[in-house]
């Protein structure tokens, strides 16, 4: 259970609760496998640490598809300057 921040104070950064839950559930993924936590914290609880990570900034959230299409973008202009 997340208790601080809470979904509210987020969805004045990040307008969509659907990607909020989506965001806060891979990191705190991540986070249980054993990812490093980006924010200073006593908090062990990974959905907290997530929500925590996602309000200060440390974390932010990209579309999938938009951080794909960069990427290849970026690799055929590395292509066309060899």
């Amino acid at each position: 259970m997340i208790n601080k921040p809470s979904v509210e104070e987020l969805e004045k950064k990040i307008p969509v609760r659907f990607v909020i839950v989506n965001a806060i559930a891979k990191r705190s993924r991540d986070i249980a496998a054993g990812a490093k936590i980006r924010i200073n914290t006593i908090e062990r609880n990974p959905l907290t640490v997530a929500a925590m990570e996602i309000n200060s900034g440390e974390v932010r959230i990209v579309d999938e598809l938009s951080a794909a299409d960069t990427q290849n973008k970026d690799s055929v202009a590395e292509s066309e300057n060899n």
